[in-house]
């Protein structure tokens, strides 16, 4: 099952497979990978996987950004996604 997110307004698909996010990875990052899958327990592996690993960079720098915002208070920045992708108003 494709699984696809939004990323500074552009939908992109993830990697599937743990060999296809390792081969996504710039080599020199790949033994941390391979160091930090073998250490996870099962039932966070997907999910560790798919935010550690499988995310674009960008899209930790948002989320460091949106995550200092919300710690100084400020939520008006924020917006809500249906699935496709597309701004709800609120």
């Amino acid at each position: 099952m494709a699984r696809t997110t939004v990323v500074r307004g552009e939908r992109i698909e993830l990697p599937n497979t743990l060999a296809e996010i390792r081969a996504a990875l710039p080599e020199d990052r790949r033994d941390e990978f391979d160091k930090a899958m073998y250490e996870t327990p099962l039932d966070q592996l997907e999910r560790r996987a798919l935010i550690d690993w499988a995310l674009p960079p960008e899209a930790h720098e948002d989320d460091d950004e949106a995550s200092r915002r919300i710690k100084a208070g400020d939520f008006g920045f924020a917006q809500w996604t249906d699935s496709d992708g597309h701004v709800v108003p609120r």
